[in-house]
């Protein structure tokens, strides 16, 4: 991966990046699929859930809402099903971006209430 991104002339800090991003939006969406299990979870489990959740969105814990909420939109916006759809992307990316979409939403949303913005 790191050659096909030298080549792409992208810096492998952002590669490495990405990476944290797709690994923690798969642990989130693995650990806490829905909203109850992240209410009923421990005070460490839902420490690491939301340590998690900012990491699926390439966030640090100290974000402000508003970068939170850029964050999520751009993510969205790259993801989002309906788009993909209009961009003609074949079955398998469609199904893989309607689970980025649904981890990314996730992911924001315990944010979201862990903030006491929802």
């Amino acid at each position: 991966m790191y050659q096909v991104a030298a080549l792409l002339s992208l810096p492998q800090r952002e590669v490495d990046q990405l990476i944290s991003m797709a690994n923690a939006q798969a642990q989130f969406q693995e650990r806490y699929s829905s909203q109850s299990d992240y209410r009923r979870s421990g005070q460490s489990s839902a420490t690491n859930a939301l340590h998690t959740a900012y990491a699926a969105l390439g966030l640090q814990a100290d974000a402000t809402p508003a970068e939170i909420k850029r964050r999520y939109r751009k993510l969205m916006s790259e993801n989002h099903p309906d788009k993909l759809i209009a961009e003609g992307v074949p079955d398998e990316l469609l199904r893989v971006g309607t689970e980025r979409a649904q981890e990314i939403t996730a992911a924001y949303e315990v944010i979201q209430e862990s903030r006491g913005l929802k």
